[in-house]
């Protein structure tokens, strides 16, 4: 009954800024092959999800990480063909060191630029 309520709700408009258009990609997608592509971030954490995809299931695993109150960790998140790395800004440990084959899925913030 949840999922038959949800497909009736009014979706938000999603935008794209002029930035993230695929004719700006192709910077990325030479750092991402050369191991050098690099973005700030804050991180909240990590949940377990039910689902593999979505941005209904990003949205609600973010939500579930602020109820948390643990407050974010400035960091920058690094992108190669191998893996996701997150690497605390400060201290420069190793938050996160993730194969690219357990990530199934990625999601902007709706609520964020």
């Amino acid at each position: 009954m949840n999922k038959l309520r949800q497909s009736f709700r009014r979706k938000k408009d999603v935008y794209v800024p002029e930035a993230s258009r695929p004719h700006q990609w192709q910077t990325d997608e030479e750092g991402v092959r050369t191991g050098k592509c690099s973005f700030p971030v804050k991180y909240l954490g990590h949940v377990e999800v039910d689902e593999s995809r979505g941005m209904h299931i990003c949205e609600d695993a973010v939500k579930r990480l602020k109820a948390t109150g643990k407050k974010a960790v400035k960091a920058v998140l690094w992108v190669s063909a191998d893996g996701l790395r997150v690497v605390d800004e400060k201290t420069k440990d190793l938050i996160v060191d993730q194969t690219i084959e357990k990530v199934s899925f990625c999601a902007p913030d709706r609520n964020f630029d």
